[in-house]
């Protein structure tokens, strides 16, 4: 049994069923308790796994320091209220209000692994309302406001009952010491106040972000108007980047728009912690000249991050920029990004499922832009992702679909790209060299199952040995038609609903279709994003 380790805590539930109940207040709170009995009553309860959910009425039992599942029944979806939210994937409860006697609570709660009935330890016990300002942070302009400032070098917690203001550059843990975890709260709003402040994870530290469908985190400018309000925020890993002279034992390098913070490493499987329902709004000010940041960068993050859920809106460079690394992420939403969407270059080796790119009809580039590196093409180790159910939606200002380049390489699967000037463009004798040729590929650059609709589907770049449509076409499953979407959504009767075939991975979904959405009843956008329509 796993105990409550902290007096504190002890203290703290105890008071709570000393004080007489969980009790719902008139607006918020989702969940009761009879101290008669013990039991605490859940209305609502949404299971998540991965993007489909199902809903229970559950009870929980007080059985010592521990709660004990006793009844849970099945009930008909309830979206679009605040409930109580059960993610498989982390194992936790977020409970989002309690009303304990006159105050209102935020409660967590952490499965016991392996417990038959279920049991569940008390994680957190945070009050919804303001409080003051914690040590790590000073008041800030307006009321229930903090900022965060420098270096935060121990492990700290943002709750949702506080305004969280950035100040400048804000760093968690020093480089690859003093590491330091922070930890975001559900519902949780994080901005910044003007122009060049962000939110910095250097190596050996961590971010746990967990959000939920009914109460997502937040970053944003503050007047959440326009693209680049504020800086963005950025992981910076011990997993494998190129660009280093061969033999260099380990290869590091200075990011290029903050040149004094570094990443990279020799851990593939480094762990910078986890970001799920999570919206990142209005980022990408320029730091220094020409040098914007983009919504969410990935400094050679390794493939122990968890990245789900995550949108980016609006940001006046590129939603999501990898830098090498071998990140893997699912249900991303990139929308209204004012150059590209997804972006690698530095030897990314990564992993993405499930990802929906839709440009403004007045600004944006790319869907994807890939390189393996700038400055030698051929530098090891080369990117080469592997891709999945990506809907590209572009608009008549931006310029390819998906931009293959500077000798990347990617197996890309199941992918939609509509809407832009030119659907896929390869470029550079490097990339041409690396993928083979139409009838030998050599396997390093491929895509499969995938469908082009652009009014020009294909464009043969630079140093170019085959013709990118031979390419494209002498694949498996690749058609130049009509996805028929309704939006982004495919329509009744699209080709994309069984369009699609499995990755051979265990990181990947199964699917049977192309692009981000199985049809129209699997919109795993709703209530969780920033509106985009």
């Amino acid at each position: 049994m796993v105990r409550f380790e902290k007096k504190q805590v002890r203290m703290t539930i105890a008071a709570a069923l000393l004080l007489g109940m969980f009790t719902p207040n008139s607006h918020a709170a989702t969940a009761s308790f009879d101290p008669a009995t013990g039991i605490v009553d859940f209305p609502v309860v949404e299971v998540l796994d991965g993007a489909s959910s199902s809903f229970y009425s559950a009870q929980l039992q007080v059985v010592g320091n521990d709660l004990q599942l006793i009844a849970a029944d099945v009930i008909s979806p309830a979206k679009g209220q605040q409930r109580v939210v059960f993610d498989s994937a982390t194992a936790a409860v977020h409970v989002p209000s309690v009303v304990v006697g006159g105050d209102e609570f935020y409660a967590k709660l952490q499965l016991v692994p392996g417990s038959n009935p279920m049991r569940f330890t008390l994680a957190q016990f945070v009050s919804n309302n303001f409080q003051g300002c914690p040590s790590f942070s000073t008041p800030g302009p307006t009321s229930e406001s903090c900022i965060l400032s420098g270096e935060i070098k121990q492990d700290i917690t943002l709750t949702k009952n506080i305004q969280w203001i950035l100040s400048g550059g804000v760093f968690v843990g020093g480089d690859k010491t003093e590491s330091a975890t922070i930890t975001i709260n559900p519902g949780t709003k994080i901005f910044g106040q003007q122009g060049a402040d962000f939110l910095w994870i250097r190596r050996g530290s961590k971010i746990m972000a967990e959000g939920t469908p009914d109460n997502p985190i937040v970053m944003s400018g503050p007047s959440q108007q326009a693209a680049g309000e504020w800086g963005g925020l950025i992981l910076a890993g011990n997993a494998p980047i190129n660009g280093c002279n061969e033999g260099v034992p380990l290869c590091e390098a200075p990011f290029e728009a903050v040149t004094s913070e570094f990443y990279g490493g020799n851990n593939p499987a480094d762990n910078s912690g986890l970001i799920k329902y999570t919206q990142i709004l209005f980022a990408g000010f320029a730091v220094r000249p020409d040098q914007e940041l983009n919504g969410l960068t990935l400094n050679a993050v390794g493939s122990g991050t968890v990245i789900d859920f995550v949108q980016v809106h609006n940001g006046l460079d590129d939603g999501v920029e990898m830098f090498g690394g071998t990140a893997q992420m699912k249900h991303l939403v990139l929308t209204s990004n004012g150059d590209d969407n997804l972006d690698w270059t530095s030897g990314w080796t990564g992993k993405a499922q499930f990802v929906l790119v839709k440009q403004a009809a007045d600004d944006g580039d790319r869907g994807i832009e890939a390189d393996s590196n700038e400055v030698n093409n051929d530098s090891l180790p080369r990117a080469k992702p592997i891709i999945s159910n990506l809907t590209l939606i572009g608009s008549s200002v931006g310029t390819q679909g998906i931009l293959l380049r500077r000798g990347t390489g990617a197996n890309i699967w199941n992918t939609v790209v509509t809407g832009f000037p030119d659907c896929v463009q390869i470029d550079g004798a490097a990339t041409f060299k690396n993928a083979g040729s139409p009838g030998n590929l050599s396997g390093e650059l491929t895509m499969v199952n995938s469908f082009v609709n652009c009014a020009n589907n294909f464009k043969d770049g630079t140093d170019a040995t085959f013709s990118v449509a031979d390419w494209f076409n002498s694949q498996s499953g690749n058609k130049t038609e009509d996805p028929l979407l309704n939006g982004y959504l495919p329509a009744t009767g699209s080709p994309l609903t069984l369009g699609g075939a499995p990755v051979n991975d265990p990181f990947f979904n199964t699917v049977d279709y192309a692009g981000a959405f199985k049809d129209a009843n699997d919109d795993w956008t709703q209530e969780w994003t920033f509106r985009f329509n």
